[in-house]
């Protein structure tokens, strides 16, 4: 019972079958109700037959014994009534004079010869002077009056079987359910072929809409029956079809980065997770290349964002050529092509699917390295970019995507450090490095809030009379197990995580706070603070500036703030107009490290600075290396021509002393006169200064 139940209800979930089974019910409900007007109309014309047939009989017998009656004549008579009665369709005949006398009878009738009929029938016809009928039980009765010569002399009876004369309502019933049958057995077949025909279109769109929630979108649906089934087959279409087009465009906008038209970064993690999975079974490693470009946010913010755009879609096409060209030279080896792909901002990578060894990867990476190391042509304009590539391995260097990206962009960032346009494996020590920079991070985060740093100054002193003309601001971690942290320690993480702005900002205001304070002391000499070049392309920098010495009460005087030669000759134009407001009020500016960048000489005679600051690696080598020698004295007499103060760092003998004092040096600082120390070291440093200079 339970497959028959499950098949029917497979059957009705057809939509052609419900309406055929729903035409089939219509179909035999109206054949059933004509069949029951027929029916009715067979059995109606069958009793008025039956009727007519009774009455002709009556009739006819009145007819002939019409005569007989009226001359009395009995034996011709009871002759007449015997040859009807031998009629099967009579069973009883009963002839009667005007007075009811019955004359003569035959069948089975209640009345004999002699009796006087009553009988209400033949009463009512002899009374009423014409013809009455009645029905009992099967039998038609039939009173008949009779005439001769135009006078009533009699009447008679007929019985007759309504059997006889008419068919039998099985024979009816029965034909009529063949009729039906019949109609049925032809026209259910037809219907059925014309519902499925007339729902065919439903049918395909059905398909359709089956296709599509597979997301199969690519097909149309052929409709052509002139009526509403093709209107919404059109409509369907263009659904379809707007959205293919959608899903096509939420499949780029998903899977490919619009700048360079590479695939992204989940595109690219699909790959690699493809690829892995291949690895295990085929037992051949790969590599990803993650690569980093040198410079891009220098030169993207000089040359603008459409620009830049333009310099990533340059970079994309030459990497495509790197992997291209890798690929070609593998020949028949070279099996499944490269993948490259761009993570976002200036990060790509590249995805080795299969190589014989692992040092291939450097190949690749070597060719990437000198194809972005030529310069680009953007707008008229040559530029030049760098880029730093980590390389991991698998399955050596993990089995899946966000571990051999994280892997191989700690080795990527170990090549930046070390100075870029190179390119290095990742080895499991990285992680242990990722970590610990992590957690000094975390740490240096929770410095800034919890007010661990401090600032120390290391004095300056005037190269003419060794009085102190000065000092340098310099931040100290005051970490809570380790001491204090110089510098060196985590200004390097403080520029990766991007606090360098904020540490410099509260140096800067540390510094001018206590300087004003060492002025009210009676001790007024400027303070040197570093600016990072995080800090000083700041929008807000000239207004940070200004308001660390309105909250400090400092005269701008006595602030001096140093920017890295590398800083101060990246924009000029840009670095002017930022200075110039500052200047303008008295602030000073410093090239730190002079002599350790690439400065352009005609744009260095143009810079508004008032200090050059040698780099301590020059005053370090100068007694036993010639040309940090000779790099001193060119730098001390580009200074005296410019009429520009300078100041040697890192002193300690006085050896170097003698040097620099012999060639002109204004201001030196080092471990030969005072190393950096708190604010209160420094007023005990500065104030007997400050008395022998009074007296």
């Amino acid at each position: 019972m339970a497959p028959l139940q499950h098949a029917v209800s497979r059957m009705m979930r057809s939509l052609v079958m419900k309406f055929t089974v729903l035409s089939g019910v219509l179909l035999i409900a109206v054949t059933s109700v004509l069949m029951a007007i027929e029916y009715t109309n067979n059995v109606r014309e069958n009793n008025e037959g039956s009727h007519r047939h009774a009455q002709l009989i009556a009739q006819m017998f009145a007819v002939t014994a019409a005569e007989p009656i009226a001359e009395g004549d009995l034996d011709r008579l009871n002759a007449q009534i015997r040859q009807y009665r031998n009629r099967p369709d009579v069973a009883g005949i009963i002839v009667t004079d005007i007075s009811r006398q019955v004359l003569g009878s035959a069948g089975a009738v209640d009345f004999a010869p002699g009796s006087r009929a009553a009988d209400h029938l033949v009463q009512s016809a002899l009374g009423a002077v014409d013809i009455r009928v009645e029905t009992t039980g099967g039998m038609i009765r039939v009173a008949q009056p009779v005439f001769h010569n135009g006078r009533l002399v009699g009447a008679v009876s007929v019985d007759v079987p309504q059997a006889a004369v008419s068919r039998p309502l099985d024979e009816i019933l029965s034909r009529q359910l063949m009729v039906a049958l019949a109609a049925l057995a032809v026209f259910l077949p037809l219907v059925a072929v014309l519902v499925r025909n007339a729902l065919g279109p439903i049918q395909k769109l059905t398909e359709a809409a089956r296709h599509a929630s597979s997301r199969k979108l690519d097909f149309r649906i052929e409709v052509n029956t002139g009526d509403e089934l093709e209107v919404l087959a059109n409509a369907f279409n263009r659904m379809l079809a707007r959205l293919d087009a959608s899903m096509k465009r939420i499949h780029r906008l998903a899977y490919v980065d619009l700048v360079t038209e590479l695939p992204n970064r989940e595109r690219f993690r699909k790959e690699v997770e493809r690829v892995i999975g291949e690895t295990n079974d085929t037992g051949r490693g790969g590599a990803v290349l993650f690569l980093d470009l040198d410079r891009f946010k220098r030169v993207n913010d000089s040359l603008g964002i459409g620009e830049g755009d333009r310099l990533l879609e340059a970079v994309a096409r030459r990497l495509r050529e790197a992997a291209r060209g890798w690929d070609l030279s593998q020949g028949e080896d070279a099996g499944e092509p490269s993948f490259v792909a761009r993570l976002g901002g200036d990060e790509f990578t590249i995805l080795l699917p299969r190589l014989k060894e692992p040092s291939d990867a450097a190949v690749v990476a070597r060719r990437v390295v000198d194809a972005v190391r030529r310069p680009f042509e953007i707008s008229g304009h040559q530029v030049f970019l760098g880029v730093s590539v980590g390389i991991a391995c698998f399955p050596r260097d993990g089995e899946d995507p966000e571990t051999l990206l994280r892997h191989a962009d700690l080795a990527m960032a170990s090549a930046k450090r070390s100075g870029g346009n190179a390119f290095e494996f990742f080895e499991s020590a990285m992680n242990q490095s990722a970590f610990e920079r992590l957690v000094l991070e975390s740490e240096l985060r929770e410095a800034v809030r919890e007010d661990q740093l401090v600032v120390f100054y290391q004095p300056k002193m005037d190269m003419r009379n060794g009085a102190m003309a000065g000092s340098e601001a310099l931040v100290r971690w005051k970490h809570p197990t380790a001491g204090l942290l110089s510098p060196g320690a985590f200004i390097e993480a403080a520029e990766e995580c991007g606090l360098i702005g904020e540490i410099g900002d509260w140096v800067l205001r540390r510094a001018c706070k206590q300087a004003a304070e060492l002025k009210a002391m009676g001790v007024s000499m400027p303070v040197a603070v570093n600016v990072s070049a995080m800090q000083f392309e700041q929008p807000g920098f000239t207004e940070t500036v200004l308001d660390a010495l309105e909250q400090s009460g400092l005269p701008p005087q006595l602030l001096e703030l140093e920017l890295t030669e590398s800083t101060a000759m990246r924009e000029p134009e840009r670095v002017i107009s930022q200075i110039e407001p500052l200047r303008r009020i008295g602030v000073t500016f410093a090239i730190d490290d002079f002599g350790t960048g690439h400065s352009s000489l005609s744009s260095l005679t143009r810079m508004p600075f008032d200090v050059f600051k040698i780099d301590q690696s020059f005053v370090r080598d100068m007694t036993q290396d010639g040309h940090a020698r000779i790099v001193i004295e060119t730098i001390l007499a580009m200074a005296k021509a410019l009429k520009l103060q300078t100041v040697a760092e890192g002193v300690e003998t006085t050896e170097q002393l003698a040097f620099l004092r012999e060639q002109g040096a204004t201001l030196a600082q080092g471990y030969l006169f005072a190393r950096p120390m708190p604010f209160e070291d420094l007023v005990r440093f500065a104030k007997p200064e400050s008395a022998a200079a009074a007296g």
